[in-house]
């Protein structure tokens, strides 16, 4: 730890914590960071040259993080950058004329890791068939974990015959690629969910116990000092179609209703494909003018 005293002119602590604010007044001759200033917290205060309030209910990560950039007279931007080499793209492209050639196609997202961010297998079948029927051949993405792999094998069966799986098969940069080529994007509150609504890609999220608010997905070309989503509600914004179940208690902010990331969530389990199927075609219908 030594070794990092004052070594950087500048050291921006992006998070609220302690370990992240001591780090950056440890590491940089001049300290910026985000604080929660209330009651035993305000100590930290004296650890940064300069700081902005953190807001962890009402402002949305992006609009949080830009306060850091007025802190240090950056212009703000606020397009989140995705992006791919030459390579990557050439080697996607190659992908797509082996498995959906001059054929359009939807990417769905099925596992978000948490059970309490998953949506019903039954939801995806219905939903997949009925893509297929508009004429989309479905792809599916995801990471190699072995939970994830035998999640999305166990729902295999439940969608169209000519499903493509390519979960494991892609690179984070390589699955940002492909969503750049498809008509459209659905899936639950995960880091693709994000990437496709920062690419513009016509994004359906489903959102069950999170805070839209704070994690919806910021929607291409969203350029304003104003949260893009509302805390309650299915809502549309740019590219971007955020459902949400009917339950009372929606959003609660917990980790599914047994509190534990391991329980379910009802607000989930119960939004019906009917719902989603409503979003998505009033987004291709929107694409397809």
């Amino acid at each position: 730890m030594t070794r990092l005293l004052r070594r950087y002119d500048l050291a921006v602590s992006c998070l609220a914590g302690d370990r992240p604010t001591l780090y950056a007044w440890l590491a940089g001759k001049k300290s910026v960071g985000l604080l929660v200033t209330n009651g035993k917290r305000r100590w930290k205060q004296r650890l940064l040259d300069q700081w902005a309030p953190f807001d962890n209910l009402n402002t949305h990560t992006v609009l949080m993080n830009l306060k850091l950039a007025e802190l240090l007279q950056v212009p703000k931007h606020y397009e989140v950058i995705v992006s791919w080499s030459d390579a990557t793209a050439a080697y996607i492209d190659a992908l797509l004329l082996r498995h959906a050639p001059n054929q359009r196609f939807a990417v769905l997202h099925l596992y978000p890791k948490f059970n309490y961010k998953m949506w019903h297998a039954q939801g995806w079948g219905e939903l997949s068939r009925w893509l297929e029927k508009q004429g989309l051949r479905i792809i599916l993405t995801g990471g190699d974990a072995p939970d994830e792999r035998r999640y999305v094998a166990k729902l295999l069966p439940l969608l169209t015959e000519n499903t493509v799986n390519l979960v494991g098969k892609l690179t984070l940069e390589q699955s940002a690629c492909l969503l750049s080529r498809a008509m459209l994007f659905v899936g639950p509150d995960t880091a693709l969910t994000h990437m496709a609504a920062a690419l513009g890609i016509p994004t359906v999220a489903l959102f069950g116990p999170s805070n839209p608010v704070k994690w919806g997905p910021w929607p291409k070309n969203h350029a304003k000092e104003q949260n893009p989503w509302k805390r309650l509600g299915s809502q549309k914004a740019g590219n971007v179609v955020l459902l949400q179940g009917k339950d009372a208690c929606v959003p609660c902010m917990g980790e599914g209703c047994d509190r534990h990331i391991e329980s379910f969530s009802d607000c989930l389990q119960g939004l019906p494909s009917s719902k989603v199927i409503t979003a998505v075609e009033s987004l291709l219908c929107k694409n397809y003018a």
